[in-house]
């Protein structure tokens, strides 16, 4: 991975060691030349649309902001991260509420709290003031450095709590008061004076860059040599870096989270300290851009909902003039649009044919628990191979809702796994499985398998009541069929091929599903029942059916007796095509048909225990044949019948 994200570099002529980068600013402290405070202003990008239809401004423009160098020396000398240990580094022209005017901003469940920054946290405030006085020493005659100058040292004595109200406009007593200042507290500010952006402006611009590379050779002078096996010239000595740069938009990253940490397990193991992956400092830095870049650039990289992992992935064509191929069809994984997904699946290739064939595709699964990056998977493959398994992917997961194909995100089936809640949140490896089922075509592990199957039976017995029922069964068919079409033990389970299976655990479920249908169609004259047999006894059905089967049959002999009449033998005998009201040609099939094909089947016995395989089975023929009899066809009148026969029989 580290060899082509160093690739990437260079194809992009990406700058690791720049003193700039793209930042997202969301507010501008707006000053008159002498640095009094006239206004806050909002930055906004675009403008959205809520759930409730109102608009809503999405707060936050990039520009090309200060960074600074991720390196320094510590008293005793020695080479240490600038962020290390949760420590915030001060950024000229840009900074939080902490840095710019002293104080934080808490919330509780009851209240906002605005108060001054602890001793141990006014270092924040205190560096950013000791780098705008650098700048307005080193440039006197500059009015922005002057004024921001000027306005940092007054700005601790500011009502920001006045401020605030007075300038956005906000009423405390408004329940989305909490919200917004839990949004500001963690934004970013910069500063415009007379109208003018600092990050616009060329002197403060040449300043940091000599600020910051004057730094940087510094810490160079001071990196031990050695040998860089990432290098192309190998036998070559460099100077090696002990500290890896920060990568940013990585979930709960923290200010300070590098791709490896140098002094940390694995890189102490087998007694060879920090000796074990030595790298330079032009190449640490390259990987850090490169990560940087996919992170930000929006078709490079997809936050996976509920989760704290984000995938990035780019396709990198054998042609020296094309830079890079971006697979849009990645995003796709986190749509529930099924209109979306079956447009993608009908288009053509979305390259040409040469990128298909010699294209090569890389993804990495990438979080951090712990502020450094966890690397939770790496893969590469063709183009052509990737978009080939995300389609058969997609056509795997297609099921039938309501009598229309519906489709899923990676988080919508990771989150049928568990319990459904706050509190209840996938295994970060359960998203790992089903992003590399869906582009590599890995196998859905067992595991995973046997939690679907678990939910399955839990979820059953609360009953068809439970809010997003429906869409959760389905889902967790969706996994089912995945885990049969990768692991081979199966292939495809269409609805297509529903009537024509064979096996034992399949028909077990037709049959309880169609046994619920009489059941619930026995009751509806009642006023209907929420305990039915699929919620009652789904458990026991899909593991033990000798258990539970016999006295099931048993009850729904009594219902269709109790019915009688044409419903009753409908459901018993089926219904022929030629009877069928909707002109559909082909029988539908009844309970005496699917107890026919289960007798041939199982010589006539229920089985005592379903393997789990067959449970998995189970739960796709009772998912299909639930949603076929939910659209149970209508029967043509006697007349209709005679009329068609006669109009058949001069056709032919």
């Amino acid at each position: 991975m580290l060899s082509e994200l160093i690739q990437l570099a260079d194809r992009l002529s990406l700058n690791g060691s720049s003193p700039f980068m793209k930042k997202k600013i969301h507010w501008f402290i707006d000053l008159n030349a002498e640095g009094k405070l006239i206004s806050i202003s909002p930055t906004v990008s675009h403008w959205k649309k809520t759930k409730d239809g109102e608009t809503q401004e999405n707060r936050g423009k990039e520009y090309l902001s200060p960074i600074a160098f991720y390196i320094k020396q510590n008293e005793k000398g020695e080479i240490i991260a600038a962020g290390g240990g949760g420590k915030a580094v001060a950024e000229p022209g840009i900074g939080n509420i902490p840095e710019i005017f002293c104080k934080e901003i808490s919330v509780d469940k009851n209240k906002v709290y605005i108060q001054p920054l602890k001793e141990s946290d006014k270092y924040k405030y205190a560096n950013l003031v000791s780098l705008h006085r650098n700048f307005a020493d080193a440039y006197q005659n500059n009015y922005l450095a002057k004024a921001i100058y000027n306005f940092l040292q007054e700005s601790t004595s500011i009502s920001l709590e006045e401020l605030i109200s007075k300038t956005f406009n906000w009423n405390k007593d408004e329940e989305s008061y909490k919200k917004k200042m839990t949004e500001v507290a963690t934004e970013t500010f910069s500063f415009r004076v007379s109208g003018k952006l600092i990050l616009n402006d060329s002197a403060f611009k040449k300043w940091w860059e000599k600020e910051f590379n004057d730094h940087r050779n510094e810490i160079l002078s001071a990196l031990p040599e050695g040998v860089d096996l990432l290098s192309v010239e190998r036998n070559s000595h460099c100077k090696l870096t002990t500290v890896f740069p920060h990568i940013s938009g990585v979930p709960k990253g923290g200010p300070y989270c590098p791709l490896a940490s140098f002094d940390k397990e694995p890189f102490q193991s087998y007694g060879f300290d920090s000796t074990t992956t030595p790298m330079s400092l032009e190449n640490a830095e390259k990987v850090g851009v490169s990560l940087n870049w996919l992170l930000h650039d929006n078709y490079s990289h997809l936050r996976i909902k509920g989760s704290d992992i984000v995938s990035v992935f780019w396709v990198i064509p054998n042609s020296c003039e094309t830079k890079l191929v971006k697979p849009t069809f990645v995003s796709l994984l986190e749509s529930d649009d099924p209109l979306e997904v079956k447009e993608y699946l009908s288009s053509p290739w979305t390259h040409s044919r040469d990128d298909i064939e010699t294209s090569h595709f890389y993804l990495a699964l990438i979080s951090s628990p712990r502020s450094r990056i966890t690397l939770r998977s790496w893969h590469t493959d063709t183009l052509r191979n990737t978009e080939g398994r995300l389609k058969s992917y997609f056509q795997t997961i297609i099921m039938a809702l309501n009598g229309e194909d519906n489709t899923f995100s990676i988080s919508e089936l990771a989150g049928v796994t568990v319990r459904k809640g706050k509190n209840s949140s996938p295994l970060p490896n359960t998203y790992v499985s089903l992003f590399e089922t869906a582009l590599f075509g890995s196998p859905i592990p067992h595991k995973l398998f046997k939690a679907v199957l678990i939910r399955q039976g839990v979820e059953m017995a609360k009953g068809a009541e439970e809010k997003d029922f429906e869409k959760r069964l389905a889902a967790r068919g969706a996994v089912i069929k995945l885990f049969f079409k990768t692991n081979k033990k199966g292939g495809d389970m269409t609805q297509e091929k529903h009537d024509v299976e064979n096996n034992s655990g399949y028909l077990c479920g037709r049959l309880l599903a169609m046994l619920d249908k009489i059941h619930s169609v026995a009751h509806q004259k009642s006023g209907g029942t929420k305990n039915s047999p699929a919620n009652r006894v789904y458990s026991v059905a899909s593991k033990t059916p000798a258990l539970i089967f016999p006295r099931l049959c048993d009850l729904a002999r009594h219902h269709l007796n109790k019915m009688g009449g044409g419903l009753a033998y409908n459901l018993e005998f089926g219904i022929p095509k030629d009877k069928r009201k909707d002109g559909v040609d082909e029988d539908w099939e009844g309970l005496a048909e699917i107890c026919r094909r289960f007798n041939e089947t199982s010589n006539q016995c229920f089985p005592r225990i379903l393997s789990l395989e067959d449970q998995g089975r189970f739960a796709i023929g009772f998912y299909y044949e639930r949603e076929r009899c939910k659209k149970m066809p209508e029967t043509q009148s006697k007349e209709n019948i005679d009329q068609n026969t006669d109009q058949n029989q001069k056709e032919g």
